[in-house]
């Protein structure tokens, strides 16, 4: 699946979206995809933190590398890690939304 035409959903490169859809998701290590998931379940993940998501994204969008992404994620507080993650992966959602084919 190609990022063909598509703007970023969430804030998200069209290109990740892309691997995202077909299950790649190099961006966020799996132990971060748990920790977010299992903080959203028990109701840990908060919206509070939405101002440095914003700039996080800011900041993501300009770095080149995949590396560069990762290293700065790294350098991020958790619960900015954390609801990057949600964000993807609900911008991933409406993403597949929108794209979904029928089958024949």
């Amino acid at each position: 699946m190609k990022p063909q035409g598509i703007t970023p959903v969430g804030g998200i490169e069209p290109g990740l979206i892309s691997m995202g859809a077909v299950g790649l998701h190099p961006l966020f290590r799996s132990e971060w995809i748990r920790r977010s998931f299992d903080r959203l379940e028990s109701g840990e993940l908060q919206p509070c933190h939405i101002e440095d998501v914003h700039q996080a994204l800011k900041k993501l969008g300009r770095l080149r590398s995949m590396n560069s992404k990762r290293r700065f994620l790294d350098s991020l507080p958790e619960p900015t890690v954390d609801t990057l993650v949600f964000l993807y992966f609900r911008s991933l959602d409406q993403f597949l939304e929108r794209t979904e084919t029928t089958l024949h």
